[in-house]
């Protein structure tokens, strides 16, 4: 009697563990399937993850449902188009010049002396030098003229303060009467113009295509990084 009491009372302990040990799987499997949701099985194929996550990159970030461009994006295609508008216009110039073009007016020789002499040697004298002097750093623009299919502005810059000063001749900054901004590309001048109180001398080329409505345009340069120094000026004729 004693030993079916035994048995009854083992039975019994071995029925309750396995209905908790059930219950406690349900529960945990309940939870688990609660935490992972919205959670997916890791891809597989390699090259597949990478064209998505290439796909996903491409989209855009948005924030309160504007979807924002990458800066990189805008910068690579801003410089792509003025490239090739710049080539085009290289190419352009080659075949002006394999066509030489004579549109003089055939003078008189004093008319031509007078017209030389008193016309554009003249103007050249009363616009020529532009100058522009800010902390001892100056700024001249000496000269412009029609170079194939570009207007060519000469400038140069002079460092008289005590210490070296750096520009970035990117961000150097053309506008037209109409405070509408204008490409440019500057050329020869050094990244950092030393305190020797010496003269450097550069270029800006500009694509003559887009000057055909523009009278006079100003230019604006500040060092970098700071930005403490501006030179401008202002009212540079183009020349035609």
């Amino acid at each position: 009697m004693k030993f079916q009491t035994t048995l009854a009372f083992t039975l019994l302990l071995l029925v309750a563990m396995v209905g908790a040990g059930t219950v406690s799987a349900l529960y945990g499997f309940t939870l688990g399937f609660e935490a992972l949701k919205g959670v997916r099985q890791p891809e597989g194929n390699p090259a597949q993850q990478l064209v998505r996550s290439r796909r996903a990159s491409g989209a855009g970030d948005s924030v309160n449902g504007i979807e924002l461009v990458s800066e990189r994006e805008v910068i690579v295609e801003v410089y792509d188009k003025i490239y090739a508008q710049e080539q085009e216009l290289k190419r352009n110039s080659v075949a002006n010049a394999a066509q030489p073009e004579n549109n003089f007016v055939k003078l008189p020789a004093s008319e031509t002396v007078n017209i030389s002499t008193n016309g554009v040697e003249a103007t050249e004298e009363t616009v020529f030098p532009l100058t522009n002097v800010a902390n001892n750093i100056r700024f001249d623009v000496t000269n412009s003229r029609l170079l194939g299919n570009y207007w060519v502005i000469d400038i140069s810059l002079q460092n008289g303060s005590n210490s070296a000063v750096r520009f970035l001749y990117n961000f150097l900054e053309l506008k037209d009467a109409q405070g509408r901004l204008v490409s440019g590309q500057t050329e020869g001048l050094p990244a950092e113009i030393p305190a020797n109180n010496q003269s450097y001398t550069g270029q800006v080329r500009i694509p003559a295509v887009i000057l055909e409505d523009v009278e006079t345009i100003s230019m604006s340069l500040s060092d970098y990084p700071t930005q403490d120094i501006t030179l401008e000026i202002a009212d540079i004729p183009v020349v035609r």
